[in-house]
């Protein structure tokens, strides 16, 4: 086998390298939620149980998808969507028995379900576990937890409704391994806040307006956390210890926690905002009455700001362009490289996708030949 040939091969094997290690990138960043985590409020300690993250962690438990119905009619104060995007794991639950951290041994869902921590394993009549692991020291939900707990793993985090932000830092700046660690709390102008907490990057200011849907974090495990997730909980302003549960109360009976104020989601159950999402598709091809152009188009629904790149063989990226909305662009090649292209796309609530294109070769030149 000829040099030429050999080097042939070790650029095409580079090529699929760089294509592998990209794409798995990608999927990492977009994976669902593969951990669970606790936190604790201010002025208190670990208890005696432990809780894991998953997936070591025991797999049950409910998923919010955005399309499940809870059964109730929105609230005159409802005024939310889910503060993320795509499934994800509810990892704890807003404890209608007493949203106020004092563990009483048993979790009461919005919905009239009671769990009790007494049955020395995962509670058979509680779908969706809480008591002990059966390791037996674990706990899925826990009692008296004030919000929500969702599996978001490094994902970004939306604001569930328009508002101004009015606290966007570490809840102790003194301690960034205390209580929720970087944390945003929005005042949607209605006596009401939503708090986000244990994040992992914080992408919004003090004073600033945010929209519905808008990125304003990528969620961790700052703070007390076992593991990355998004503690999100309601709250009423000025008013300390007043949560109260966005799905409201669906039991039978009054609900035991006289200070909700009922389903506060907007369709009457929790949906992602209506907004555009970034879908990039990327193609790549030469020319065939000329194999050293190679044409390169870009597109997503909506108007996107769009970032391209080209890869050469020797792994060296350079932007080609950066432009809003869909594009497209003539790449003109050298007689026998390869070239991969890549595009970004952001869109204006600070969402993001990316794609790849295939491995473009641009034929080596027969004796006697030149490039056009």
């Amino acid at each position: 086998m000829g040099r030429n040939a050999i080097v042939n091969i070790l650029v095409s094997k580079a090529m699929r390298a760089v294509v592998v290690i990209l794409t798995f990138g990608l999927v990492l960043l977009s994976a669902p939620p593969a951990q669970a985590a606790y936190a604790l409020p201010p002025g208190h300690q670990p208890g005696k149980y432990s809780r894991w993250a998953y997936p070591s962690q025991v797999s049950y438990g409910p998923i919010e998808t955005g399309n499940g119905e809870i059964g109730t009619g929105p609230s005159p104060a409802a005024f939310m969507t889910l503060p993320f995007m795509g499934p994800h794991y509810v990892t704890s639950i807003f404890d209608h028995c007493g949203p106020n951290y004092n563990v009483s041994g048993k979790v009461c869902r919005y919905d009239g379900a009671v769990a009790s921590a007494s049955v020395g394993g995962p509670d058979p009549t509680f779908d969706a576990g809480y008591a002990q692991t059966p390791g037996g020291h674990d706990y899925l939900y826990y009692s008296g937890h004030d919000g929500y707990d969702y599996g978001l793993y490094y994902e970004p985090v939306a604001a569930a409704a328009p508002g101004r932000v009015m606290y966007a830092n570490w809840l102790d700046p003194n301690c960034h391994s205390c209580l929720s660690g970087q944390t945003i709390e929005i005042d949607h102008g209605n006596g009401l806040l939503t708090f986000y907490g244990h994040l992992s990057q914080i992408e919004v200011s003090k004073g600033q307006y945010v929209s519905r849907g808008q990125v304003i974090a990528i969620s961790g495990m700052t703070g007390t956390a076992t593991g990355p997730h998004l503690h999100f909980g309601v709250y009423r302003l000025n008013c300390s210890g007043c949560p109260v549960d966005p799905y409201g109360w669906s039991g039978p009976g009054p609900d035991p926690y006289s200070r909700d104020m009922g389903d506060l989601w907007l369709s009457g159950s929790p949906r992602y905002a209506s907004i555009q999402m970034p879908s990039v598709t990327l193609g790549a091809t030469s020319e065939l009455d000329n194999p050293n152009a190679i044409d390169v188009s870009w597109a997503s629904p909506g108007n996107m700001a769009f970032t391209v790149y080209v890869v050469t063989q020797d792994s060296v990226r350079r932007v080609l362009t950066t432009t809003q909305g869909n594009g497209s662009l003539t790449f003109h090649g050298k007689p026998g490289q390869r070239y991969w292209f890549w595009a970004n796309a952001t869109s204006n609530l600070g969402w993001t996708d990316a794609a790849g294109s295939q491995v473009v070769h641009v034929a080596s030149l027969n004796h006697g030949e030149t490039s056009n």
